[in-house]
């Protein structure tokens, strides 16, 4: 201990007995110095913090927050006074007040590498990761060859999806030790990010070489299987994970993941539920359980627990620090509210629904969206402006994500507002494509593909090749809206002549819009362009993963959210032939029964 002892004599005898016997574990003795100690110094910081220290090695932070509080009260800015009082903020849970304490350390100590290191851990751990990086990169100024600094700014960088970066921070940490299993898995999960499986694996045997037993690293195996699409070996080492280290939460994360992406939502939830009592306020947990209880139809549960996203690294990565309050249903008259769109673009389309609802309270609606939505979106029905992210905010009293809208209006499965169409091209737009897509056949957009960065692309998504059959059906034009890199499919599987790409025309979802107006039917997976369909009231066939997101439910061809749509479920996972093969079946049907050609003036008669 270097605490600077009072010069008081006797004070100063009994601070040294107490001592001795605190390090040589004898509490009970150590406690009785102390207190004999205050009889003659009722205010000595010393005493006060020593028993404050006491405390804290005990686990008895309550207790021992009084004593050093005390302390600081009567030596402001000692330095030792504070890291202990931040140490037992941090025992207690008390973040934010342990954060307080290292800032006032720094600015008495701004040299010292430590100081600025355990500031950046607790802002860190309070979701200020800016915050956090500047003051890793300022302990880093001081001690540039410091393993430890590195791997911190590395695992905040891993946060914020900076995975490029993580490698980075991961490589100059493991050129001054190369021995650090820590550094290398996470460097080895970065690299799966990336998808330089190779690297990563290499990182992980290098991992495990060193420490057979390192459960991180058999978790970053397990991690490797599961985006690679082997789930049973990434379950294997999961378990193993669990066998080495059975507290290990992340373990048990995977292992809910990995059930649920299986549909085994009973198994999940046990090992969210024991993820919880291993770690109460882990965010994660809760929101996966929040997911759960959306797929079964318990909406009020459901968004209520799915509220823990924003302690996710995702909510801390991509959540609004907004000063106003948060809304959840309060009185609105008069207020102007921001109302925001929080994750993909089909989430935006499918809760802008609720801008009326909220404007029928009497609010002044300002809708924050994506720019590619601002064209379509521009004149949504109860918003008074429609910006588009990143532009200046203006004035405003309450905030609140779609996403968390049907919370705040209490919606449950029965009540889901689902009148369509809510979403409408522009007229103008209309007439031309209407002509230019005129014809005696039914013509069917199609979409095979989302997001690559979307968590569970992989299982989401399914090959443009599997689908090929289909555009062969006499009587159909087919027609690809698809975007990005997957529209290259088209060309690459030679399907020019029985499948046109349209990736060139749409600018954004306008044009979208405008060309599924024209069209009699959209097949399409769980992506955008499904929400978009749905939400102008157009037939939709929406292509289902086995472990689906929650909007569509556990089960049935309805969607409660879209009353023209239907859904098509996987029975096992990454089975698509059965699919498809209904789907084909389906279209079969439908073109058997189309007898009246259709020359642009109106519309097959396609509603399930």
């Amino acid at each position: 201990m270097s605490i600077q002892l009072t010069l008081n004599p006797r004070v100063r005898k009994l601070l040294k007995k107490g001592i001795a016997h605190q390090q040589a574990g004898r509490r009970g003795k150590a406690e009785a110095c102390y207190r004999s100690s205050l009889k003659s110094d009722p205010l000595c910081p010393q005493t006060l913090h020593l028993l404050g220290l006491l405390a804290q090695q005990s686990g008895e932070y309550p207790q021992s927050i009084r004593w050093i509080e005390q302390s600081l009260a009567l030596n402001p800015d000692d330095p030792d006074t504070l890291k202990s009082l931040a140490e037992s903020y941090v025992g207690q849970g008390q973040i934010q007040q342990a954060s307080n304490c290292y800032r006032r350390l720094v600015e008495l100590q701004p040299q010292s590498a430590e100081t600025n290191h355990q500031l950046g851990k607790m802002q860190e751990r309070i979701g200020h990761w800016d915050a956090a990086a500047e003051s890793y990169r300022r302990a880093l100024a001081i001690q540039p060859e410091s393993p430890d600094v590195l791997w911190s700014l590395a695992r905040l960088q891993s946060n914020q999806g900076a995975n490029a970066e993580v490698v980075e921070s991961c490589r100059r940490a493991l050129a001054l030790d190369p021995t650090q299993c820590e550094i290398l898995t996470q460097m080895a999960n970065a690299l799966i990010e990336m998808g330089s499986f190779g690297a990563a694996v290499e990182a992980l045997r290098s991992a495990l070489a060193l420490k057979p037993d390192f459960a991180p690293a058999v978790i970053g195996l397990g991690y490797f299987f599961e985006r690679n699409g082997d789930l049973p070996s990434a379950k294997t080492s999961y378990l193993n994970a669990l066998k080495l280290n059975p507290q290990l939460g992340s373990a048990h994360l995977h292992l809910g993941t990995i059930h649920l992406l299986q549909g085994d939502l009973g198994k999940a939830a046990g090992y969210f539920e024991r993820l919880l009592n291993l770690e109460p306020d882990s965010a994660e947990a809760r929101a996966f359980l929040g997911l759960i209880h959306l797929k079964k139809g318990d909406f009020r549960q459901g968004f209520s627990e799915y509220e823990s996203r924003w302690g996710t690294p995702y909510g801390l990565r991509f959540g609004r620090k907004l000063s106003q309050p948060l809304w959840k249903g309060e009185p609105l008259e008069g207020s102007r509210i921001l109302l925001y769109a929080e994750q993909g673009m089909g989430d935006t389309l499918q809760f802008v629904r609720y801008v009326p609802l909220v404007a029928a309270r009497g609010a002044k609606i300002v809708l924050e969206i994506q720019a590619r939505l601002h064209r379509l979106l521009a004149r949504t029905p109860g918003a008074v402006e429609v910006i588009c992210r990143g532009e200046t905010l203006p004035e405003f009293d309450w905030q609140c994500p779609l996403l968390s809208l049907p919370l705040a209006l209490g919606t449950e499965l029965s009540t889901v507002p689902a009148e369509i169409p809510y979403l409408y091209a522009d007229p103008t737009q209309i007439g031309a494509w209407r002509q230019r897509l005129s014809g005696s056949s039914v013509r069917i957009g199609l979409v095979w593909a989302g997001n690559p960065l979307h968590p569970h692309e992989s299982w989401r998504s399914i090959p443009l090749e599997q689908l090929a059959p289909l555009t062969r059906l006499e009587g159909a034009t087919f027609y690809s809206l698809q975007m990005g890199a997957p529209a290259d499919e088209v060309k690459q599987g030679g399907l020019e002549g029985r499948l046109i790409d349209l990736q060139g025309e749409q600018k954004d979802f306008a044009d979208t819009a405008a060309i599924v107006t024209s069209l009699d039917l959209v097949i399409s997976i769980d992506t955008s362009v499904a929400h978009l369909a749905g939400a102008m009231g157009k037939p939709v066939w929406i292509l289902l993963c086995k472990s689906s997101d929650w909007r569509w439910m556990l089960e049935g061809e309805k969607s409660p959210w879209y009353p023209t749509a239907r859904l098509f479920r996987q029975s096992t996972i990454g089975n698509w032939r059965d699919v498809v093969t209904q789907i084909e079946h389906e279209l079969r049907k439908l073109l058997a029964n189309v007898d009246v050609p259709y020359e642009g003036g109106g519309h097959h008669d396609w509603h399930q």
